[in-house]
């Protein structure tokens, strides 16, 4: 194993996070980003926190059915980390989690993006990634499986960024998650690099980016990450506390707390506020 499951839990929400961020930094003062258009970033924080206390996955219950946004797919990586060794019920998860959206190709997206991040961690070679996320997803009707096909052809031919672009569009959500994928797939050893192609294009298509972080950051880990970026999430509590979180490090622990959950190694009944006693060995001293 080229890194470790800790390294690419933490990459994956990590990269994410930091998509994100470089998304607001290079979005246009004049087009403020709201603080409900990233309700999916809190989700997930709260989908990871369900799946260390109860080992299950509780469905929400409460999101807005008429919401039909790419960024689900943030809301839905923790889900992909914990059920990546086992596809039927990574799949049937998945499909559960998003049914309320009602948008097949929504849908679809999810499972694109979470068969990809349970690939990485599977250790599945990234060359052959394309055509078993169509054979996944299994709806060759959807415009986003079409798409997927054509993202097959680009990186077979090399084709450019500007030419994916012209071939997959900018306008629907589908072409988000085509894009990203393209973005990652193109260069999926270098994370920079990917990252700041996504970047690019999130102007048009915010998701884009924190989905090639999260692609990119599984497959490469926490080392692949910049030390820059990573400073940069730790100053921005106002973009971290759209995640729920106050600092850097919280999110590290959660990660870090959902691979105990995962392994079985997590013990929830356990109070970590109780007082811990050292004594010498060998030796029966008083509490």
């Amino acid at each position: 194993m080229r890194y470790s499951l800790g390294s690419r839990f933490r990459g994956t929400l990590l990269g994410a996070a930091i998509g994100g961020m470089l998304t607001q930094a290079t979005s246009s003062k004049d087009a403020q980003i709201k603080a409900a258009d990233f309700t999916w970033e809190r989700l997930a924080t709260e989908v990871a926190q369900s799946l260390i206390r109860q080992g299950n996955l509780s469905y929400p219950a409460n999101q807005s059915k008429t919401s039909h946004s790419v960024k689900v797919i943030i809301a839905t990586l923790p889900i992909a980390l914990f059920y990546h060794e086992n596809e039927t019920r990574l799949q049937a998860h998945l499909q559960q989690f998003v049914a309320w959206q009602n948008d097949p190709e929504i849908i679809a997206g999810v499972l694109a993006v979470g068969y990809a991040i349970a690939s990485s961690l599977r250790e599945m070679p990234p060359a052959n990634l394309m055509g078993r996320v169509i054979q996944f997803i299994a709806a060759p009707q959807l415009q986003l499986t079409q798409q997927l096909v054509q993202v097959q052809s680009l990186l077979k031919h090399q084709a450019s960024l500007a030419k994916a672009i012209a071939v997959l569009g900018e306008a629907q959500p589908t072409s988000a998650i085509a894009l990203a994928l393209y973005c990652y797939l193109s260069t999926p050893e270098d994370f920079s690099l990917s990252l700041r192609r996504a970047a690019h294009l999130s102007q048009r298509s915010p998701a884009i980016s924190s989905i090639v972080g999260a692609l990119s950051g599984v497959y490469n880990g926490t080392t692949s990450i910049p030390l820059p970026w990573r400073l940069a999430l730790a100053r921005d509590r106002q973009f971290l506390a759209l995640w729920g979180m106050q600092s850097e490090a919280e999110l590290l622990r959660l990660c870090d707390t959902l691979v105990a959950a995962w392994s079985g190694a997590y013990n929830t009944t356990i109070d970590d506020s109780l007082p811990t006693a050292i004594a010498a060995p060998q030796v029966i001293r008083p509490r």
